[in-house]
């Protein structure tokens, strides 16, 4: 088949975390059973991952809090090796709460053309972001910072994603309905449990159980039973398609949506 080269991709790399966002677009406060990502794990599924997709524009990494994860390190040069199939750029996402270890600094550092820091500043949450940003300053590292206080908030604030009742009576209404979601016209995918998702939230419903996980909504990367061929067109299938079941729980990620203050703490 023609190559397979999709906009973005987010691994999520732990479950774990160092505030508990009531609004958390992960729902990271209600895993009851957190856990991180092994190295060993991950270097499973990037091989299969870049087995179906020959490219990616941009590769983020997220969590929970990444810096949580012991392996970290590990997983993101395992990450870099497959950098050239990497269009754009290879970020992380992290919360301010935790400094980067010397090692990481150094690799972010000495791979600064395509690795990238992506700070959400929770203003006093974000308790050791003035001393990331001066270290991330002094190596010459590029990030980002997405402001979550104050005035001027970054997207005008969150949104709570929590009502999972159903919203779309047919197919019709939900594509209708995804069409206007950043998210899915983004088609920002993501991949947890060896799994590609159409995104976090079709994830979360899926997993418990709030929707059934049905053929089309999800790219099953580490089952070998399924050729590569077969995954590489269930990707397709699913990046073409307007929606899939989850639109139809979910309020989407629009811009009529209304804002709630970022970070508020359970």
């Amino acid at each position: 088949m023609d190559k397979v080269d999709i906009s973005r991709i987010t691994l999520e790399v732990t479950s774990r975390c160092t505030l508990k966002c009531a609004l958390c677009v992960a729902f990271v406060p209600y895993v009851k059973d957190p856990k991180d990502l092994t190295y060993e794990e991950a270097k499973k599924v990037l091989e299969e991952f870049f087995k179906v997709v020959d490219s990616v524009g941009i590769f983020n990494l997220t969590g929970g809090e990444p810096f949580m994860n012991p392996d970290l390190t590990e997983i993101v040069k395992e990450v870099m090796k497959y950098h050239k199939k990497i269009r754009q750029d290879i970020t992380l996402v992290t919360n301010g709460t935790i400094i980067p270890s010397e090692e990481f600094l150094n690799l972010l550092s000495e791979n600064r053309s395509y690795m990238r820091l992506v700070i959400s500043d929770y203003g006093k949450l974000s308790s050791r972001i003035e001393e990331i940003k001066e270290t991330l300053d002094e190596k010459k590292i590029n990030y980002r910072i997405v402001n979550f206080n104050g005035d001027n908030l970054s997207y005008g604030g969150w949104i709570d994603f929590r009502d999972h009742s159903l919203k779309c009576a047919n197919k019709k209404e939900r594509d209708e309905h995804s069409m206007k979601c950043m998210d899915s016209v983004g088609k920002y995918f993501n991949i947890s449990d060896g799994e590609i998702h159409y995104c976090m939230r079709s994830f979360w419903r899926i997993k418990n159980g709030i929707i059934p996980k049905e053929k089309g909504d999800y790219v099953p990367l580490m089952d070998s039973n399924i050729s590569i061929e077969q995954k590489k067109v269930m990707l397709m299938e699913m990046y073409h398609a307007k929606s899939v079941a989850s639109c139809a729980y979910c309020v989407g990620h629009r811009n009529d949506v209304e804002r709630q203050m970022p970070a508020e703490q359970l």
